[in-house]
């Protein structure tokens, strides 16, 4: 009888991971647990929503990861401008590269790009280098396409717990946004990493959730307050 338990058990734990594997899923410790859509799911939804209700042309549209997905308060913050917030949880910079600023972002021709990458990629492994390299892709395809079109390129976003070890890497990739940004008089580098760490060189545990890599209201109010004063000036002049 135990035996037979045994197996029955054994056979759900497999079931469940396999249909983790194809969901693609991977959980990560500060991340919540539960099953959720994978990127590409949560991308092809957004997409279909996106071609239902366009955004306006001329409007500011921010492409990136959860951090900005999460940015629930951006119309709000940036307020009065017309901003459209297409951030899909679990993306890469290679992804916004390849797809997000030729799909979410280019075809409607928005006067300005808000883009916030690089926490997952360094969290998989990525090296600051290659997310230079994926960026430059990136504002390449905008330019080349758009060329009066501003790029506000946002600092990675170091959390707490395992990802705090990444900072060095988050400094160094930042590095490179920034100084490439300063090549460019339509591109400009927000930071938006400093204002999340304390004196301690950590980073403040009261602008993220609890045990999670996400920020919390504090944390996005610090955003807010580095963002704005960058971005506002500059849209004002072109709102509608």
């Amino acid at each position: 009888m135990f035996a037979d338990s045994f197996r029955v058990w054994g056979s759900f734990i497999v079931a469940l991971l396999i249909s983790t594997t194809l969901l693609g899923y991977t959980a990560e410790p500060g991340q919540d647990t539960v099953i959720k859509e994978s990127t590409q799911q949560r991308y092809e939804k957004l997409l279909l929503t996106v071609k239902q209700n366009p955004p306006a042309t001329g409007a500011i549209i921010c492409i990136g990861s959860s951090h900005m997905e999460r940015w629930k308060t951006v119309t709000n913050d940036l307020a009065p401008l017309r901003v459209y917030n297409y951030g899909v949880g679990g993306s890469r910079m290679a992804q916004a590269a390849d797809l997000y600023i030729v799909n979410l972002a280019i075809p409607y021709k928005p006067r300005a790009v808000i883009l916030y990458e690089g926490s997952n990629d360094l969290a998989a492994g990525v090296n600051p280098e290659d997310i230079f390299q994926d960026f430059k892709r990136l504002y390449g395809k905008l330019h080349d396409t758009l060329p009066e079109t501003r790029l506000y390129v946002l600092g990675i976003v170091a959390s707490p717990g395992k990802r705090s070890q990444k900072i060095p890497d988050i400094k160094q990739a930042n590095d490179l946004l920034q100084k490439e940004c300063e090549l460019h008089p339509w591109m400009k580098f927000i930071d938006t990493t400093s204002p999340l760490i304390g004196t301690d060189g950590l980073p403040k545990t009261e602008c993220f959730i609890p045990n999670n890599v996400h920020m919390n209201p504090a944390g996005y109010a610090a955003w807010a307050a580095a963002i704005g004063p960058v971005v506002l000036p500059v849209e004002r002049a072109f709102e509608k």
